[in-house]
């Protein structure tokens, strides 16, 4: 009948309620899986760290002992004081705790992952979901953004996405961000620069769009 108004059923509105949820779970699946990437880079490289510690100091400690034994005092004190600087760096930097520290929030976020994959899409599971994702976090140490960026382009890349969507990290700050972070202002452009592209080829099809629709 003219002049009646039909129902929508709200069908609409479900649709988009259902698609944000989906990305509301897709975001929250990709930052797990991304921090579990981050702390199990963190634990391998202070594992890795703490061995050659080890190594060095029995090498370096055999050494000396051998060349006391031989009369070469003076290069005895120069590995002497070697050793000793060395396990004071490790008393400083502490690869030991550092590693069993990331190694235990790596495996908490893959049970969290896990958990994820197994959870039925409902915003009450998203809601309990999120708030074990923060209580994991509340034990994070502050964090190493480079070691995080490249721990962000090995899941983008591990799920088939373009190459274009991974941060450009240069080979120096893929090295030296275990130790340091810099070089984030030429990251921050390539970041403003992807989002005004994204923002012109958004409008230039809701243009688009709007040509051809009646």
């Amino acid at each position: 009948m003219e002049g009646q108004t039909h129902p929508s059923h709200g069908l609409g509105q479900a649709d988009k309620a259902k698609e944000d949820l989906e990305q509301e779970f897709f975001s929250l699946d990709f930052s797990v899986h991304k921090s579990r990437r981050y702390h199990e880079k963190l634990a391998a490289f202070y594992g890795s760290w703490r061995d050659r510690m080890r190594v060095v100091t029995a090498i370096a400690g055999s050494g000396a002992f051998f060349i006391v034994v031989s009369g070469w005092q003076h290069t005895a004190e120069v590995i002497t004081a070697f050793v000793a600087l060395w396990a004071l760096l490790d008393i400083i930097v502490m690869p030991d705790k550092k590693h069993d520290k990331h190694n235990e929030l790596c495996r908490r976020f893959t049970s969290l992952a896990a958990k994820i994959r197994r959870s039925s899409s409902t915003d009450a599971a998203l809601k309990e979901l999120m708030a074990e994702r923060l209580l994991i976090e509340e034990n994070e140490p502050p964090c190493k953004r480079l070691v995080d960026l490249e721990a962000r382009n090995d899941e983008w890349r591990s799920r088939g996405y373009s190459p274009d969507e991974l941060v450009p990290l240069s080979g120096r700050q893929r090295f030296f961000g275990y130790f340091v972070t810099f070089g984030l202002p030429r990251l921050e452009r390539w970041k403003a620069e992807r989002q005004h592209h994204a923002t012109a080829a958004a409008s230039s099809s809701a243009a688009t769009a709007g040509t051809v629709s009646p």
